[in-house]
């Protein structure tokens, strides 16, 4: 499944995605985002401010964002790598009318809220019925 469209609608449908960062000690650390979409081949999500995901993408914005369905549909999850840059105020409030496409209820106030854009590197594909079962494509591949 390198198909981007369908790499799309997989992650679109998802009710969430996971944040994969490290801490200044070098822990990895991992937490649930319901607030995001899809702009482009990058993903936008939207946070609270000054929290620890926050300081931890200031100090390595290297993150991954993984995607898995409920009830583990093909394909299995799809994880997208990429640096994680927050957004002006500009840009924040495109892709929050975006992330609120899908999760209406969200409000993006920018005294409270941050919103980061992940530029995607690479994507890496995980289907136990394909053959081969894990494929990884990189950003500028993906069609």
């Amino acid at each position: 499944m390198a198909n981007f469209k369908d790499i799309k609608d997989y992650i679109y449908e998802n009710k969430s995605l996971v944040l994969s960062t490290v801490d200044e000690a070098g822990n990895p650390q991992l937490r649930h985002i319901g607030g995001y979409n899809i702009d482009g081949k990058d993903i936008v999500f939207q946070t609270t401010k000054n929290t620890d995901k926050t300081k931890d993408i200031a100090h390595n914005n290297n993150v991954a964002l993984l995607f898995q369905h409920e009830g583990q549909q093909a394909p299995k999850n799809v994880t997208i790598y990429g640096r994680a840059l927050e957004l002006d105020e500009l840009d924040a409030k495109k892709a929050a009318s975006l992330i609120k496409e899908r999760r209406p209820q969200l409000n993006y106030d920018p005294q409270v809220n941050v919103i980061f854009k992940v530029e995607t590197e690479s994507v890496k594909v995980l289907d136990f019925q394909a053959d081969p079962k894990q494929v990884v494509v990189p950003a500028s591949q993906l069609v």
